[in-house]
C-alpha cells in the first residue's frame, strides 16, 4: 500500500499543458494571434507578461483582461496492453484567464500588474484505460501575480523589473492494484503551495523600423503540502504528504520589424530551463512502515528546451488589425521518463487573429491550432519501475501517441 502511494506522489506535478512541459504561454489574444511572438513589439497591456519594458510605450492608464479556451484531444494507440485498441482523454474545455493593468506615472516611469495562469492544465484518462495504473486524472492550476516597474532610460532604451508570486494547486489520481486479494483501488493525491520569483526585461529601439526585446523570468521553487487518499471496497486510508517543485527559468529574445507603415513582422526565440525538473523528493510518514524512511526520490531528468515563434500584424484600418503566426515548440520529456500525465512531443502551432478598436475600447480575438508530432514509446520506466506490478501494468505506456489542441482567445482592453 505504501509503495503504491509513493508511485502516485512521485508524479505529483505532472500535467498536460500546451507549451512543452506544463507551461501555458498563451496569455493574451493579441499576442496569440501572432503565435505569441510579442517580446519585441510589447505595445499593449499584456506587455506586463511578455516584456514589461514595453510598458513605457503605453500612455495613461490601460487595462485588459480575458481568457483562452483550450480544447485538447489526446489519443494512445495501445501496443503492449490490449494491442490495437485506442484510449482517448475526456473532451473538456479549459479556461485560463489573464488580467493586466498599466499606469504611466510620468515620462520616465510606468507601473504594471499582471495576473494569469502560466503553468498547468488537465488530463483525464478513463478509469478503464490501459494506462490507468500510471494515471487517470491530473489537474494542476497555477495563479501568478506579477507587479512590475518600467523605466525609460532614453528615447531608445527602456528597462523593467518585477516580482512574481505563484500559487499552485494540484490533484492527481490513478488506479492502484494491491494484489490479487484487494485488487484495484482509487488513489487520490491533492495539495497546494506557493513560491516567489523575479523578472527583468529590456526594450531597445535599434532604428525607426527595428525594436529588440529581452525578457527573463527566474525559476520559482514551490513548496507543497497535501493529502493522500486511498479508497476502495477494502482499503481506505488518508495521510499527509509534502514535496517541492522548481518551475523553470524562462528567457525570451524578440525582434520586431516595421516592414511598412501597415505591416509589422515579429520573431521570438524562447528558452526554458526544464532541467530544474530533475527529480521529485516526497516526504510522508506513510513511507516509514515499508521503507524505513519518510523520504522517497524519483528521477525525472527533463531536458532544457526552446521555442521558435514567428508572427505578423497588418493594420487594415484605424479600427482593424489582422494577425497570423507560426511556432515550433521543442519537447523536454525524454522517452525513459515519458508518462501519460505529460504525453509530450514536439509541436507546431498555426494562429490567426484580429483586433478591433473603437474609441478607448479594444477587442482582440485569435485562434491557435496546435499539432503535436506523433510519438512512439517503447522504453519508458514510468509504468514498470515501482512495485507492486499490476496485471497489464508493465509496459502499458508502449504505443503511439497523437495530440492536437484548439485554442480560442478573447481579450478586452480599455484606455483611461
Amino acid at each position: 500500500l505504501t509503495i503504491t502511494m509513493t508511485a502516485l506522489a512521485l508524479s505529483f506535478f505532472s500535467s498536460q499543458s500546451f507549451a512543452s512541459g506544463f507551461r501555458l504561454p498563451e496569455t493574451s489574444a493579441s499576442a496569440m494571434g501572432m503565435a505569441s511572438a510579442f517580446v519585441g513589439q510589447a505595445d499593449d497591456p499584456s506587455a506586463v507578461w511578455y516584456n514589461p519594458a514595453g510598458m513605457t510605450q503605453l500612455d495613461g492608464t490601460q487595462i485588459s483582461g480575458g481568457f483562452v479556451a483550450i480544447y485538447p484531444v489526446l489519443r494512445h494507440e495501445n501496443d503492449t496492453v490490449n494491442p490495437g485498441t485506442t484510449d482517448v482523454t475526456e473532451r473538456d474545455i479549459f479556461l485560463p484567464i489573464h488580467l493586466y493593468g498599466t499606469h504611466k506615472l510620468n515620462d520616465k516611469i510606468t507601473l504594471g500588474l499582471g495576473i494569469n495562469n502560466p503553468f498547468g492544465l488537465t488530463t483525464d484518462w478513463d478509469e478503464n484505460a490501459s494506462t490507468r495504473h500510471v494515471a487517470t486524472l491530473s489537474d494542476v492550476l497555477t495563479v501568478n501575480v506579477n507587479p512590475n516597474v518600467a523605466y525609460k532610460v532614453n528615447d531608445d532604451l527602456s528597462l523593467a523589473a518585477g516580482i512574481s508570486y505563484i500559487y499552485l494547486d494540484a490533484t492527481l489520481e490513478n488506479i492502484s492494484w494491491l494484489g490479487p486479494v484487494f485488487g484495484d483501488h482509487n488513489f487520490r493525491l491533492n495539495g497546494d503551495g506557493d513560491g516567489w520569483g523575479v523578472n527583468l526585461a529590456a526594450l531597445y529601439k535599434a532604428s525607426d523600423k527595428v525594436k529588440l526585446g529581452l525578457s527573463y523570468r527566474s525559476r520559482m521553487e514551490v513548496g507543497v503540502d497535501g493529502n493522500a487518499e486511498f479508497t476502495g471496497s477494502v482499503v481506505n486510508i488518508s495521510d499527509s504528504a509534502s514535496t517541492s517543485i522548481t518551475l523553470p527559468d524562462m528567457l525570451q529574445v524578440g525582434i520586431s520589424y516595421k516592414a511598412t507603415n501597415k505591416l509589422t513582422l515579429n520573431g521570438d526565440i524562447e528558452y526554458n530551463w526544464w532541467s530544474t525538473y530533475d527529480r521529485l523528493v516526497i516526504t510522508s510518514n506513510a513511507f516509514i512502515p515499508v521503507l524505513s524512511t519518510d523520504t522517497v526520490t524519483q528521477e525525472k531528468q527533463w531536458d532544457d528546451q526552446w521555442i521558435l515563434r514567428l508572427g505578423g500584424q497588418y493594420t487594415l484600418s484605424d479600427q482593424w488589425k489582422l494577425r497570423a503566426g507560426y511556432l515550433f515548440d521543442d519537447n523536454p520529456v525524454p522517452e525513459e521518463h515519458f508518462e501519460t500525465r505529460v504525453p509530450d512531443s514536439d509541436r507546431h502551432g498555426f494562429s490567426i487573429g484580429a483586433g478591433y478598436t473603437t474609441g478607448n475600447l479594444t477587442v482582440d480575438g485569435s485562434y491557435l491550432y496546435l499539432l503535436f508530432d506523433k510519438r512512439t514509446i517503447s522504453d519508458s520506466k514510468e509504468d514498470d519501475s515501482v512495485p507492486p506490478i499490476a496485471p497489464g501494468f508493465a509496459n502499458s505506456l508502449n504505443g503511439k501517441y497523437e495530440t492536437e489542441a484548439h485554442l480560442i482567445a478573447l481579450t478586452v482592453g480599455y484606455k483611461f
